[in-house]
């Protein structure tokens, strides 16, 4: 095997993992620190021994300790890891050097009603905003794949492959016509006549009809009424307005209609509807240093 061939084989994240284990003298730890399987992690570094053709690791009951072409072996993993770093670092700051821009997921309704106050008091200063509106399931795909720096997203469960965290969590609010018969009751909708009932839901891909059939399903419910679908927070305040039914909303998007007396909330008994609001990135921190700023000003904000 040539040295180019041997050079193209490396791994950095196995030399990470290799310094790991070295540091804390278990590839089980280890491999929980890398978010790894212990049978994944053991694989990899069989297969850093392998590409560098010495036995790194002495692996016994108590754990495993560096063989002497090892301890030598960790310095200069270390130099890669450094140099990774190096170049990592260096290219991001060339990038933001020359377009500080912050690409932003995020669903329209959280748009409108929570990002307008929170980015501009981040002390973004003279950083170009682009948002993207999709829904829930469109915006975490857009952070997994790196066209996005930041997602903002509703629904009950946080977004698999990326990390997140809860910034705020909205009431959703079944609301009716003035004239429709839940308007009048005092007691309240269970949640099985709400779940019989005919309602206005969001499209499948949103946050919002995500939290309504998880609080159902806690009360082994599902929808089983006449169901009005909708592709818009806004056309479902309208279709509840004419009259076809309850939307089911978050309550900063209907308060105008409350406080207008176009629309009446629902009381509800037995069941509650809570919408949680996530940040989303990508890795274990946004690479980008607008995306940083944002995400410590937000959390702080909690």
């Amino acid at each position: 095997m040539g040295v180019h061939s041997r050079l193209d084989d490396l791994d950095v994240a196995s030399a990470r993992l290799f310094l790991t284990v070295a540091e804390l003298g278990s590839v089980s730890k280890a491999a929980s620190r890398h978010g790894l399987t212990q049978p994944s992690a053991t694989a990899r570094l069989q297969k850093l021994e392998r590409q560098l053709g010495v036995q790194l690791l002495e692996r016994g009951p108590t754990g495993s300790v560096l063989t002497d072409d090892g301890q030598q072996v960790s310095a200069w993993c270390a130099s890669l890891v450094a140099a990774a770093v190096t170049l990592t670092d260096g290219a991001r700051a060339l990038t933001e050097q020359r377009a500080p821009t912050l690409r932003i997921a995020t669903t329209a309704g959280i748009a409108r009603h929570h990002l307008l106050p929170w980015i501009p008091s981040a002390g973004l200063v003279d950083v170009e905003i682009q948002l993207l509106e999709r829904v829930t399931a469109t915006v975490a795909e857009l952070v997994r794949s790196g066209e996005a720096a930041l997602g903002f997203l509703a629904g009950p469960g946080a977004p698999l492959g990326l990390r997140s965290e809860v910034v705020r969590v909205d009431e959703l609010v079944p609301v009716v016509h003035p004239e429709h018969a839940w308007a009048r009751r005092r007691r309240g909708v269970t949640g099985a006549e709400l779940a019989a009932g005919r309602l206005i839901l969001r499209s499948r891909g949103s946050g919002t009809l995500d939290v309504v059939e998880a609080a159902l399903a806690q009360h082994e419910l599902g929808v089983t009424g006449d169901i009005h679908e909708v592709t818009s927070d806004v056309g479902a305040r309208l279709a509840a307005v004419n009259h076809a039914g309850a939307a089911i909303l978050p309550l900063p998007e209907v308060q105008p209609d409350l406080i207008a007396g176009r629309l009446v909330a629902v009381k509800l008994r037995g069941i509650e509807l809570r919408q949680p609001i996530r940040v989303a990135w990508k890795g274990t921190r946004p690479a980008r240093a607008a995306a940083r700023q944002a995400l410590a000003h937000i959390g702080g904000l909690r």
